[in-house]
């Protein structure tokens, strides 16, 4: 029946623009940090009530339908000199234009970042630090520390060469007492006198330890743990020297963080559009050599126009839509290339609110949603199974834990989540004293009122199908649920919301990108601004403890660890993961060595080439 449901809405509803559940690009804590992404996905799928089963079978079809898309562009023709590479930012709305690591919030900020700075630590493919980037490091476990060396050479984009200060720099940014951002976490406290700077009471950070000539930085920690060396420490310097004089506060709304950015990376900015698009020049100094392409210029378009416009030769690069993916399977001018992200979606509850003067999420045990068998009524309701199926081309999968098939190593796979059960969700309801007293249809709550859950969720293609298909499954267990007001949600005014903890929100639907790092702390720790959920609990303390400390050392240990975790979010129900997701580009067939992987895991953007002086059309 569900099924049934769902196709009518597809036919009856047009479709709008990509929806994002919950969805920002957001880096915190780490280099390659977590981050809100874009679209409706939502499922998880299984039979045991205790949450265990059949996660390895959805993993595997995950890794199954990626293994179809190469990585990297294949494309044997020769390369013509420079060209300009026309880059596609889909999205519904305007980008904010925040073009600063430290600053920026959102995936679409990050793109535009991509393309001019970066991290000096490169990654491998398990995403452990290596020796690639435009530092080298060591590491002592005893003594608790990493020390960087800076390789000569590495030029900011004015010329001015980049030094390890410009990491002491960012650090002292994102632990200043009037920084606003969302990276100041449980990896920044976790340097030795970051938390004594923030307060005010040092003017420096104690173990940020620099050496004469700038070039050297020994950080030391409180603990040392391995994701420390996955992402779990900042390495985006940005330039001391540029920003001198511009007080932390004013920073980020500056214009040499919104319209004259500076990085090191392989392209420089030329020219900004506010919200519309950015212009870039080679960087001919660039420390890994000098870029093929002459430049690159990125410019806004609307999700539902992509198709029309790669085929037309608009674009040579884009994100493609997973909806409109099985009505071009074969394209002609362009192919498409994909990996499995280290994303999933969810529905989250607001459970209580963020304490900025403290640095901490406050439960509220006496909060609408507090009550965990309400929570899970909300997640076995809802058939997200059809949803992936039927919405997502075959590129959604049902998730069951907030940790991706990307860091298998670390994924209980015996959990199964919260598969579609509407009994199950019912009997839940009764047990919590959630009854339709007037018969109506509609549960009140224990006590007897009217009960209304307020959901936010963000415009998008097919979002109105995707809404309303949700609405009417918990309607169908007696949950009247209603849109935050009124309607789907604009993607700035959406996080303005969620991170302003809105009392008139209840719930709303997200999708994180978590990075390498898969610890918990940064999405889910007590003092993470990024747990949206505000939930904190004695356990999770503990065991995200555990996982941040030198016990993680023993590898059986802290495997063991992440699983009980998992177990335990299932069990506490913060947030319902529902979907897994591959991400997949189109890109033009004149597009010589571009690659889908993370710039910061193998920087190639400098290698990119053209085969032809204008983009091959359909």
């Amino acid at each position: 029946m569900m099924k049934k449901i769902l196709v009518l809405f597809l036919t009856a509803v047009l479709i709008i623009s990509t929806f994002g559940g919950c969805a920002k690009n957001k880096d915190t804590n780490e280099t390659r940090g977590i981050e809100n992404v874009t679209d409706a996905d939502q499922g998880t799928d299984g039979k045991a009530a205790d949450g265990e089963g059949e996660t390895a079978e959805s993993t595997s079809a995950t890794e199954d339908a990626a293994s179809k898309f190469p990585l990297e562009t294949v494309n044997n023709d020769p390369g013509i000199e420079g060209g300009v590479l026309k880059v596609a930012l889909v999205t519904s709305s305007a980008f904010a234009g925040i073009l600063n690591p430290v600053f920026y919030e959102d995936s679409y900020d990050n793109q535009l970042l991509t393309w001019f700075t970066e991290s000096i630590i490169s990654y491998d493919e398990n995403f452990v630090a290596d020796q690639d980037g435009a530092a080298t490091y060591e590491y002592d476990t005893e003594a608790k520390t990493i020390t960087l060396h800076m390789r000569d050479g590495v030029k900011w984009h004015d010329d001015e060469p980049v030094t390890l200060d410009d990491l002491v720099f960012a650090y002292e940014v994102i632990c200043s007492k009037d920084y606003e951002g969302i990276r100041y976490g449980e990896s920044e406290m976790n340097v030795v006198g970051a938390e004594e700077y923030h307060s005010g009471t040092a003017d420096s950070i104690s173990g940020l330890e620099l050496s004469d000539d700038k070039m050297t930085l020994t950080i030391h920690f409180k603990d040392f743990y391995p994701s420390i060396l996955v992402g779990g420490f900042w390495t985006h310097p940005i330039p001391r020297h540029y920003y001198e004089g511009i007080a932390v506060k004013d920073m980020a709304a500056d214009e040499k963080s919104r319209l004259k950015p500076i990085g090191f990376g392989p392209y420089k900015v030329k020219n900004v559009v506010p919200g519309e698009s950015v212009e870039y020049e080679r960087f001919d100094d660039y420390w890994m050599g000098k870029p093929k392409l002459d430049g690159v210029v990125v410019t806004v378009i609307k999700p539902e126009l992509v198709p029309a416009a790669m085929e037309e030769g608009q674009f040579d690069k884009a994100e493609f839509s997973t909806q409109q993916y099985p009505d071009y399977t074969d394209p002609t001018n362009f192919q498409y290339i994909g990996n499995v992200e280290t994303s999933f979606n969810y529905t989250g509850f607001k459970l209580g609110k963020w304490d900025a003067d403290k640095n901490q999420n406050v439960y509220d045990p006496n909060s609408k949603m507090a009550d965990v068998k309400l929570r899970q009524a909300i997640g076995y309701a809802v058939d997200n199974d059809t949803l992936a199926k039927e919405l997502y081309g075959g590129l959604r999968f049902l998730a069951t834990s907030v940790i991706t098939p990307r860091h298998a190593a670390y994924q209980n796979k015996d959990l199964t989540g919260y598969y579609y059960d509407p009994e199950k969700a019912r009997a839940l309801l009764d047990e919590a004293g959630y009854i339709d007293v007037d018969g109506d249809g509609y549960r009140e709550n224990p006590d007897g009122e009217q009960f209304t859950v307020t959901w936010a969720a963000m415009e998008g293609e097919n979002a109105e199908t995707y809404a309303q298909f949700k609405i009417q499954n918990w309607a169908e267990v007696g949950l009247r649920v209603e849109l935050y007001n009124g309607r789907l949600t604009e993607f700035n005014a959406f996080y303005d919301a969620v991170e302003g903890d809105d009392p008139a929100m209840d719930m709303y639907d997200g999708a994180w990108k978590t990075g390498y790092d898969p610890n918990p702390a940064a999405l889910w720790g007590h003092s993470s601004p990024a747990n949206y959920t505000r939930y904190t609990s004695d356990t999770f303390d503990a065991i995200i403890k555990d996982i941040s400390s030198d016990k993680g050392w023993d590898n059986e240990f802290l495997i063991q660890r992440y699983h009980e975790w998992q177990q335990q979010f299932f069990d506490e129900a913060p947030a319902i993961p529902t979907m897994w997701r591959i991400a997949i580009e189109a890109v033009n067939n004149r597009v010589k060595n571009y690659s889908i992987v993370s710039p910061d895991i193998k920087q190639t953007l400098h290698l990119i080439e053209l085969t032809a002086e204008d983009t091959v059309k359909k």
